[in-house]
């Protein structure tokens, strides 16, 4: 197939390509805040005006976030350039569109809209097709660097994890939906079955056999719903809409924090709903048994222990002849995890974000400044303004690092060249930005002979990486301690600071991705993925990472390095 590019760019897979799409449920579909916080964000770091997220499709190209673009949502795949970055699996670059025979002929190029740039990073599924690009436009030519190409696909492939997770939520709910289909099915066979009871026992003998015979299907039902239940982590109520009370499952106690043996009906269920949630519910519930339709809610609860938690609820109404509706049978569901990684994902973007605007910002003032005074080369102020623009090109670099790192290591891509080192030599060589402030003591101890099999760089990566946070969190600990031991066939390496401590319910966190403490101030700056990306080098070399820690006592953060089979 030929378009305005003058070539085919159909690829032979095409067919499949646009069956892996669809698979996602994407096109068509409203704009979603996560997906246009990305495009924002690569505008900031390419100080580019135009970011698009866009899904090739077979006559058109979707847009699923458009930053600079006016209102457009699609365009026609003959004239988008997406199409031809779907071709190949590396980033498309045309610095100069005007330049390329390919696009002579192209109306985005020739045309009033007068397109010079174009940067494609291909969205790569799990099993390799490529549905779609996230691309930066200028309409002024521009150079566009290798690091700046890695730093693109890095940026594609948190665009693609954040398709997948939507696919994942999708799945999610259909299987709720699933469930429920299959519980109101079980519903419907069981009021069959009694209403068959009732008619057979007119006749002993025969209503005997059929009384069997519905007994099993009875059974074959409940089977199927614990089952059900069970694979979807459910629990299953069954409401009286005159009285309130319920009949609930232990594992829906369970998700409101009861035990099994605790009485649990709907004033207590709507007791435990947070205030702002009650009405919300309560509404929904009224809604469905007015309209015959299904119930379902998101809201959050409280616990008899005080700790805060999330369930998905769903319901159906089952009708009495006479009286109309009378009982609702649903299932309940804790989605805890689910919310809160939401949440910490949703936190990191926009850390992310104005953590990276900070700099590029500074970094901007000081070049107009500069820019300003280099026909007075002698200015005092030039010196410092290098200086202050140095720094914000390092702050950028290194949060820019921990993106790439963390992607390498969630796709697996880390490559580690390990050798024998002594672990007291690399401990002296190490952290000299901070030996060399004569701020801070760093003094090393335990097994000088010690040896460690393993990357050396990255080793060293995460021992600097604790030495920084001891000094940017406990700045008055003037001495901090490297100490090296044999433990159990591993060498364990400990950082340890006098400061003051962290606290017990922030520790399991310590290390997660997307998790960071909520604390302000700029001593606590950064992208907050520093001590995940430690536990990953850790993981890959098969040892172990950790923190012991008290308030006021200080905290010493360790890991271990296995000795080679």
């Amino acid at each position: 197939m030929e378009n305005t590019f003058g070539m085919n760019i159909i690829p032979d897979n095409d067919a499949q390509r646009i069956e892996a799409l669809r698979r996602y449920q994407i096109l068509g579909t409203p704009p979603e805040d996560a997906f246009d916080h990305i495009a924002r964000l690569c505008t900031q770091i390419f100080n580019v005006p135009i970011s698009l997220i866009s899904m090739v499709d077979k006559e058109e190209v979707y847009f699923k976030a458009n930053i600079g673009m006016g209102k457009a949502k699609v365009t026609p795949r003959g004239v988008s350039l997406c199409s031809l970055a779907v071709l190949k699996p590396e980033v498309t670059v045309f610095e100069n569109a005007g330049d390329e025979p390919c696009l002579l002929a192209n109306p985005n190029v020739t045309g009033s809209f007068g397109l010079k740039f174009y940067a494609g990073a291909p969205l790569t599924t799990h099993d390799g097709f490529r549905i779609g690009t996230l691309c930066l436009i200028d309409k002024k030519t521009r150079t566009f660097s290798e690091r700046d190409q890695e730093i693109l696909a890095g940026m594609a492939k948190i665009v693609m994890d954040e398709v997948e997770l939507r696919l994942s939520s999708i799945t999610e709910i259909e299987k709720q939906q699933e469930a429920n289909e299959e519980l109101s099915a079980i519903n419907e066979e069981m009021s069959s079955a009694n209403e068959e009871l009732s008619t057979t026992m007119e006749d002993l003998a025969s209503s005997q056999n059929k009384l069997a015979i519905a007994h099993e299907k009875v059974k074959e039902g409940l089977d199927r719903l614990d089952l059900a239940l069970e694979a979807g982590r459910l629990g299953s109520y069954n409401l009286d809409l005159n009285t309130g009370k319920m009949t609930c499952t232990a594992l829906c106690k369970q998700n409101f924090g009861k035990t099994p043996e605790a009485e649990f009906n709907f004033e207590d269920l709507i007791n435990s709903i947070l205030p702002e949630y009650r009405d919300y519910v309560q509404e929904a519930v009224d809604d469905a048994v007015k309209n015959d339709k299904t119930y379902t809610a998101e809201y959050e609860i409280l616990w008899p222990d005080g700790s805060k938690h999330w369930i998905s609820a769903s319901g159906k109404t089952i009708r009495d002849r006479e009286s109309g509706a009378n009982r609702m049978v649903g299932v309940t569901k804790l989605i805890t995890e689910r919310k809160e990684f939401e949440q910490r994902k949703d936190d990191f973007l926009g850390i992310a974000s104005h953590e990276l605007k900070t700099p590029i910002t500074s970094l901007k003032a000081n070049l107009q400044m500069l820019d300003r005074l280099k026909n007075n080369p002698t200015n005092p102020l030039i010196p410092r303004l290098v200086e202050a623009s140095n720094n914000s090109m390092d702050k950028l670099g290194a949060m820019v690092e921990d993106l790439l790192n963390m992607h390498q290591f969630k796709e697996g891509h880390l490559r580690l060249n390990k050798t024998t080192f002594t672990v007291s030599e690399m401990l002296e060589m190490c952290c000299n930005h901070v030996r060399l402030g004569g701020k801070y003591e760093l003094i090393t101890n335990g097994d000088k002979e010690a040896t460690v099999y393993g990357d050396e760089h990255r080793i060293d990566q995460v021992v600097v990486n604790f030495v920084n946070n001891a000094v940017k969190y406990a700045p008055g600990s003037r001495q901090i301690i490297l100490h090296v031991e044999k433990v159990e066939g591993s060498t364990k390496i400990s950082v340890q600071d006098f400061g003051p401590g962290i606290p017990a319910d922030q520790q399991k966190h310590l290390f997660d991705r997307y998790w960071r403490a909520d604390h302000s101030g700029p001593k606590y700056s950064g992208l907050g993925i520093g001590l995940y990306i430690c536990s990953e080098i850790v993981k890959q070399h098969g040892g172990k990472i950790g923190v012991d820690s008290k308030v006021g006592e200080g905290s010493t953060f360790w890991f271990t390095v296995p000795y080679p089979k």
